[in-house]
């Protein structure tokens, strides 16, 4: 039997053979790309891309994820590690490492079917935050300080309805609630990832960030897909995303940024369920960053920081929209 992917405190260690294809083929293009532009100048602490300022943003959504998803399959000590979250490549400020992070327990059988599940996004996760690492060099931002207590996504659910006002939300409780959180985060990566496309120029980076707001996509169907089988038996799931949504589409403006989980009737009478968060024209929605900053800092309101930043965050962007 083939031995499961693990994620070393400095690294993978044994990733499973098509993860090391993946990976392997990506980081090939992206280091002929690199190669080509460095024209003699040092490998270390040199920047390939003109597109600094978004792909910077990007990996704070990276840091965001990433962190959430490795501790809660692996536990202790598997959250991104010093080397991996500073500012520059080899030196630079050094990143905050995450902390009040809990692993999550998976113990039926049906509950590891979705760590397994979970697990593939998480390592996902962790390399796509070092192939976006790879393409900054020298640009890199550092790790700020990100709250990932439970009182934190409590505050989130409360503004949302999702919760009562005197309920608490544990994100590290439950597999359920452990996909919940998973949502939060993800949602707003993917619709970000969609968004920032349009601002870019470099066409290497251009190709990384396309094929990484489609692996995005992908895994939000499946967090949405995941918990729409759990609410057959507890129907508040879907109630629960349906008002995390709104209040997401609320917060960051009047365009239409976000989509609840209830299934919806079409023309002719059937109903058909909502999983992917797409327009009438079968478009992923998208958000700016600054939205996105709307909803991790918790206000509508122009911020430099808040709710999951409660430092703010490093980069060209760092201040959510005035809506």
């Amino acid at each position: 039997m083939e031995k499961v992917s693990q994620i070393s405190q400095h690294g993978a260690e044994d990733s499973p053979p098509q993860n090391r294809l993946r990976r392997g083929a990506l980081l090939a293009i992206l280091g002929g790309a690199m190669l080509f532009g460095m024209t003699g100048e040092s490998r270390a602490e040199v920047s390939s891309s003109v597109d600094k300022v978004p792909l910077q943003f990007a990996l704070h959504m990276q840091y965001l994820a990433t962190n959430y998803l490795q501790f809660l399959i692996y536990g202790d000590n598997r959250q991104l590690p010093p080397e991996h979250i500073r500012g520059g490549e080899l030196s630079g400020d050094a990143g905050v490492v995450a902390q009040n992070l809990q692993q999550v327990r998976f113990p039926s059988d049906a509950e590891q079917v979705l760590q397994s599940r979970i697990q593939e996004i998480a390592d996902e996760h962790w390399f796509q935050t070092l192939t976006i690492r790879g393409m900054l060099r020298a640009d890199c931002v550092a790790q700020t300080f990100i709250d990932y207590r439970p009182e934190t996504f409590t505050r989130m659910f409360r503004m949302a309805g999702a919760i009562g006002p005197n309920d608490t939300f544990d994100p590290y409780a439950s597999p359920t609630n452990c996909l919940l959180g998973a949502d939060v985060f993800l949602s707003v990566q993917a619709s970000t990832y969609a968004g920032i496309l349009s601002s870019m120029t470099d066409p290497i980076a251009m190709a990384m960030m396309m094929s990484m707001a489609a692996t995005l996509a992908s895994n939000v169907t499946s967090i949405r897909s995941m918990l729409y089988d759990l609410s057959a038996s507890d129907p508040r799931l879907v109630t629960m995303m349906d008002r995390l949504a709104a209040w997401r589409n609320s917060i960051d403006g009047t365009s239409t940024t976000d989509l609840g989980m209830s299934p919806v009737a079409g023309a002719d009478g059937n109903v058909a369920t909502r999983l992917t968060v797409v327009d009438a024209d079968g478009l992923y929605l998208s958000r700016t960053p600054q939205q996105a900053l709307n909803v991790l800092f918790m206000t509508s309101a122009s911020a430099t920081k808040g709710g999951f930043f409660p430092n703010g965050i490093n980069g060209g962007i760092v201040s959510s929209a005035a809506n």
